[in-house]
């Protein structure tokens, strides 16, 4: 039967990853409204893939693609590898959780479950890795007082997704995870088991019978009853 554990982290996972995916996919990694040299209604923002110009008294947003130069440099492939394994990690280790619960038995398999919590916790970590190189640039071109005013971008909103999205697929990962545990516990502890037919006691520990007592037995071989009273055992 699946554990509490688990039931929490399959509940958690699936709302990190919508958020990683709205974080991934919305171009506001990067926000600057009241731009210098702009009217104060046109905001800009910028993402993983476009960037856009929304007008507050408008419907809608115009967006294009982020520069050549911007998008093939080294920093922004490596922000847009990082956001698409997690996601993709992210599924995989969800199915696979659900795979290792193994709802319709009553045994998950904790070996899989653990797995999928330890792909989570990499999933998430990854994430938070990128939102935090993206936040730190940003903040630095803020504080560069050589940056033109024009050029200071803001936190963007997708930055804040992401931060939440990435603790909340960790703490998934980690209800997961703990079902190693579990299995080296339900492994290495020694238990008696007594036989229903024999009546002898039995050292069982992971599955395998250690020793065996009869406690008849180890009457018998002390001593002998007969109709008179009790007789020690011949030799004894």
């Amino acid at each position: 039967m699946a554990t509490g554990s688990m039931v929490l982290g399959l509940v958690v996972a699936p709302m990190g990853w919508v958020l990683l995916l709205a974080a991934t996919v919305t171009p506001r990694w990067r926000e600057f409204s009241r731009r210098p040299g702009f009217p104060r209604d046109v905001s800009f923002s910028d993402g993983l893939w476009e960037s856009c110009v929304e007008v507050i008294s408008v419907p809608g947003r115009a967006c294009q693609a982020i520069p050549q130069e911007t998008a093939i440099s080294w920093p922004m492939q490596m922000l847009r590898a990082l956001t698409v394994i997690s996601v993709l990690t992210g599924v995989l280790s969800y199915s696979l959780g659900h795979v290792g619960v193994r709802w319709w038995t009553d045994s998950p398999n904790p070996k899989l479950t653990g797995t999928a919590g330890l792909l989570l916790v990499l999933s998430g970590a990854m994430y938070l890795c990128a939102t935090s190189y993206m936040a730190y640039k940003v903040l630095e071109n803020m504080a560069n007082p050589q940056t033109p005013a024009g050029d200071k971008f803001r936190l963007g909103t997708c930055l804040y997704l992401g931060w939440s999205g990435g603790v909340a697929e960790i703490l998934a990962g980690i209800c997961l995870a703990v079902n190693f545990q579990r299995k080296e516990e339900s492994r290495g502890t020694p238990r008696l088991a007594l036989g229903e037919e024999t009546g002898s006691w039995a050292l069982v520990s992971g599955g395998l019978q250690l020793e065996e007592h009869s406690w008849e037995q180890s009457w018998d071989s002390e001593h002998k009853f007969d109709r008179g009273g009790m007789v020690p055992a011949a030799g004894g």
